[in-house]
């Protein structure tokens, strides 16, 4: 097989695993958390959690001016089950610059009957930075790992 055609199938190969990666990971993780909070608002599972404390770090970055710092600040909630079981949460927040309480009072979170544990807030239903973020390293990593994968093994096969 010519080297060109092997070429031909490698970018293919990754083309297929990059399309899937984008439906998989930021398609259909954003339609999976809509319907995760739906499903919860009709059951009646939502409950609302509210500010109990917050930890700061403070952390040291290099830069072109010399050290920059950031507050990464880690505020810690706590909401109860139709059950009457009471369960806390973290969400971390980078504030540059403050020090502050920068806690939310109360947070509506939409839970799995199943597993208390396992939440959703206000918002997660829509498309967020951070999810984008994420699927797309998932992505770019698994076309890449692909990529070389399938070229090896054309290279073993008709080498």
């Amino acid at each position: 097989m010519s080297e060109t055609a092997q070429g031909g199938i490698i970018v293919i190969c990754g083309l297929i695993v990059f399309i899937y990666g984008i439906l998989r990971w930021v398609i259909w993780g954003y339609k999976k958390d809509a319907k995760f909070i739906e499903k919860a608002k009709k059951d009646g599972r939502v409950a609302i959690a509210t500010y109990q404390k917050t930890e700061t770090n403070v952390k040291w970055t290099p830069n072109s001016a010399g050290r920059e710092y950031r507050t990464i600040c880690h505020n810690t909630y706590a909401y109860r089950v139709r059950s009457g079981k009471q369960y806390t949460f973290t969400r971390s927040k980078d504030v540059t610059y403050d020090t502050g309480r920068s806690g939310i009072n109360n947070i509506r979170v939409y839970y799995d009957e199943k597993n208390p544990r396992k939440i959703k807030f206000d918002g997660n239903g829509d498309r967020n930075q951070h999810q984008v973020q994420i699927g797309c390293g998932y992505t770019a990593l698994a076309t890449f790992c692909t990529m070389f994968l399938v070229a090896r093994l054309l290279a073993h096969l008709f080498s």
